[in-house]
Formats: C-alpha cells, structure tokens, sequence
C-alpha cells in the first residue's frame, strides 16, 4: 500500500489502533519494552484518566465527537443509576455530567488565556488528528499529532500539579513521545498543558486553571532517543523474526 494512502486509512480511529495500525511501534508501546516486556502490544482497559483526556482532546480537536461523548448526571459511579446507564448504553465507562462541566471550563479557558497560543491551536492551517508513519532504527513507527501548526508539532496535556510536568515528563514517556514525533514529523515539538485543578486568584473568587508551554529541548529529545534505541533492543530480542530469546523465558535479574 502507498504511503499516502496508508496515512489516510490511518487517519481512522478503528485502524489506527485496530489491527492494521499494530503492524507499526507507537510511543505507547516504548514503556512497556523497556520495563516490561511482557506487556508489549497488551490493551489497556478504558479508565476515568484516560475518558478524561479523551474527551479533553475531542472538545479542541474533534468536537463533532465530543457531541456524541458517554456522559451522564448523576453524583457518582457506585451508584445503580450509573450501572444502568452504562448497561443501556452498552458501555464499559462514562463522564459524570459534572466531570465533563469541569472539562468543558479548562478548554474554555485555554482558548481565551491568550492570542498567541489559541492562534497555534486553532489557525486556519492547522492540521488536527494528523497520522505518519517511517522508519525508526530500521523498524516501521507510526504517531498521531494532535496539532500541526506553524512548522511546530504541538501535543495537549492535562496534568494535576502543572510545576511538576518537567519532571514527570521523564516518567510519562514524553520524551521518548518528542523524538518519534519530531523524526516522523521533522518538525520541532511543543506540549501545551493545562492543569486539571480550579483554582482562584489570591484576592478574589476569579478563578483560574494553570496553563504551561513547554518546549522540548535538544537534550530531552536526545534522551528519548536514547530510551527507544534500548526499547527495540528488547523488540530485536523478544519479538522480532530474528528474535533471540522467548518472552515467557524472561526473568528479571537486576542488581541492588
């Protein structure tokens, strides 16, 4: 299949996570063949972290989907009206109406905090939701930016303590996430973040939600680079054609 219409069928969900997209690496994939392999191409199921983050990211990008988002008003999950609904609905997982409310007010936000930034987000060249694919230390990687815009790849975060994102960037695998877009890209990359948390100003009941641009440097790309490079050093190992060991043979043996 050609490049370009390999791109385009990505451009769908249902593929690009789907069994046609598996034959590519993703970052997601980069955590689990560093620290557990075990767990390479495993599913992980739906949660209230990830829902949010879904529906964050469809309100900026694919707000027709945002429309048709799981979301019902009610106090809690430990409750039957919940359990019913998703039964009805024949879902695994939904916002409560108030979760989504919060949500709805950090995008709000967002957009409106400054010009220079909701411009880069909402410019009319903007591309959202846009697929690529190449080559990695000769294995087949696929990514999906939310934003290019302005020669600039840019990825939306929401996180619980916003002075806390430069470091746990390191832990969440941003880095490694920031050299795979910038290869498939070749653009630079910037992660705009917004803390999940209201918040009010000193002296008044204005409230606020933290907003961080984060701008990826030559050494936390060089970083990521160099978690992937030991990441499919395990792919060569355990899952390749070529593959030298069996996953299910594998003991952790590591020093004190």
């Amino acid at each position: 299949m050609k490049h370009e219409k390999i791109i385009e069928k990505l451009r769908d969900d249902e593929h690009y996570y789907g069994k046609f997209g598996k034959q590519y690496i993703s970052n997601s994939d980069i955590k689990n063949l560093i620290y557990e392999p075990q767990q390479f191409g495993a599913i992980q199921p739906d949660n209230d972290n990830f829902a949010k983050g879904r529906f964050f990211h469809q309100l900026i990008l694919e707000p027709n989907k945002a429309l048709e988002f799981p979301i019902v008003d009610i106090k809690g999950r430990n409750t039957k009206s919940y359990k019913s609904f998703l039964e009805e609905n024949n879902l695994t997982f939904a916002l409560t109406k108030t979760e989504a409310d919060d949500i709805k007010d950090m995008v709000d936000y967002l957009l409106g905090k400054d010009k220079v930034l909701t411009d880069l987000i909402t410019n009319f060249d903007a591309k959202y939701e846009e697929p690529m694919i190449g080559e990695i230390f000769g294995r087949p990687f696929k990514g999906k930016a939310d934003i290019i815009s302005q020669g600039v790849c840019v990825d939306l975060k929401t996180t619980s303590d916003i002075f806390k994102f430069k470091r746990n960037a390191y832990t969440y695998g941003y880095d490694t996430q920031a050299f795979i877009y910038q290869t498939l890209f070749e653009v630079g990359m910037t992660f705009i973040v917004v803390g999940k948390t209201r918040k009010y100003f000193g002296k008044s009941n204005i409230p606020y939600f933290d907003i961080g641009v984060f701008p990826t440097t030559e050494e936390f790309v060089l970083q990521g680079k160099e978690k992937v490079e030991l990441a499919m050093q395990n792919y060569e190992k355990y899952f390749s054609k070529d593959a030298t060991e069996k996953i299910e043979d594998l003991i952790i043996n590591s020093p004190l």
